[in-house]
């Protein structure tokens, strides 16, 4: 039987599925824009968001979950529904620990094809 807490954690590795696919979306427009080689920076941000994942993961239970649930039984708690708000803040806190991880691990990833795009351009040069 799935209770509530797991309801919420599972809520919560969707919505940062989701924020961190719009959120990607959204970073690699800006940062390869104007760029000539846009798929070794995309290959690299997508291996980016790869190696982030377990990191990802584990930050988003440990941090996201502990300082979500609390943040949100405390919000909740000045309503009178101290226990509704745990699962609330758990999946909030969840979803953006882990879509902020996985679009770190993809911006460094774009930010090193970039620097590798432009140190091969420099040696071309040359």
């Amino acid at each position: 039987m799935l209770n509530p807490i797991w309801i919420a954690t599972m809520l919560g590795l969707a919505g940062g599925v989701a924020l961190s696919y719009v959120g990607g979306r959204l970073l690699l427009q800006r940062l390869v824009g104007g760029s000539t080689d846009v798929l070794p920076i995309a290959r690299l941000a997508l291996a980016g968001g790869v190696v982030a994942l377990v990191p990802a993961l584990l930050l988003s239970f440990v941090v996201g979950g502990t300082l979500g649930g609390a943040w949100g039984q405390y919000l909740f708690e000045h309503f009178g529904l101290p226990m509704s708000g745990v699962p609330a803040g758990l999946a909030l806190g969840i979803a953006l620990v882990f879509a902020g991880v996985l679009l770190g691990g993809a911006a460094g990833g774009a930010l090193i094809g970039r620097w590798l795009a432009r140190y091969r351009r420099a040696q071309q040069r040359v």
